[in-house]
């Protein structure tokens, strides 16, 4: 049997520091991850989508102009 959502738990501290820091603004954008968190910004929009599959924040916006916010 396979696990749907499967995560490394060094990626799931990322994920959650991601989360509460989300947590304490109405929205967040991929250079606000890049900046807080050190990552380049391929990493910063692979978390951001990881979270949006997982159902815990959800995107807004266009590519350029997208931002995100908790569910």
């Amino acid at each position: 049997m396979q696990r749907k959502w499967s995560i490394k738990p060094a990626l799931a501290k990322k994920l959650a520091d991601i989360l509460v820091f989300a947590d304490e603004r109405e929205e967040i954008t991929t250079e606000a991850i890049t900046k807080q968190f050190n990552l380049t910004q391929t990493t910063a929009k692979r978390y951001l989508r990881q979270l949006t599959e997982f159902g815990y924040i959800e995107a807004q916006g266009a590519n350029i102009n997208r931002t995100y916010k908790k569910k």
